[in-house]
C-alpha cells in the first residue's frame, strides 16, 4: 500500500547552519535565555568582521554571533533576503566555555523544483 502525503504534510525547506563566534559575541545572559525553538534575526552589517557580514541576534537584538560565510553565499544564491527569513534555534550542544548553536533558515516555496531566482 502506498501512501501519499498531502503537499502541506511536507515539512519546508531549510538551510541548516550554526552560530559562528558565540565566545565573542554572545553575552552569558543571552545564551541563558536560548530554547529550542526560539526565533533569531539576521542583520547584515556595514562592515565586516573578521569576513563576516551577516550578525545573528535574538528578535530583541542581543548579539549572539555570526552566519558562517559559505551559508550567507547559499542564501544568495537562493535569492533569499536575509533580514526577512524565518530563523530559529535547533539544537543547543555544550560544548567547552560556550554551547554550540545550530540553527535552520527556512527557505521559501519553491515552484516546480526550482528555486526563486537571486
Amino acid at each position: 500500500m502506498s501512501v501519499t502525503l498531502a503537499p502541506e504534510s511536507l515539512p519546508q525547506p531549510a538551510l541548516h547552519s550554526f552560530i559562528s563566534g558565540v565566545g565573542d559575541r554572545a553575552t552569558p545572559a543571552a545564551l541563558a535565555a536560548l530554547r529550542i525553538g526560539l526565533p533569531l534575526r539576521l542583520r547584515r552589517v556595514a562592515r565586516p568582521v573578521r569576513g563576516f557580514s551577516m550578525e545573528i541576534t535574538t528578535e530583541a537584538g542581543a548579539a549572539l554571533g555570526w552566519l558562517p560565510r559559505e551559508d550567507e553565499e547559499a542564501l544568495a544564491a537562493l535569492g533569499v533576503i536575509p533580514e526577512t527569513a524565518a530563523v530559529r534555534v535547533v539544537a543547543i550542544v555544550p560544548a567547552f566555555q560556550r554551547p554550540r548553536v545550530r540553527i535552520e533558515i527556512l527557505l521559501p516555496e519553491t515552484r516546480d523544483g526550482v528555486a526563486p531566482a537571486a
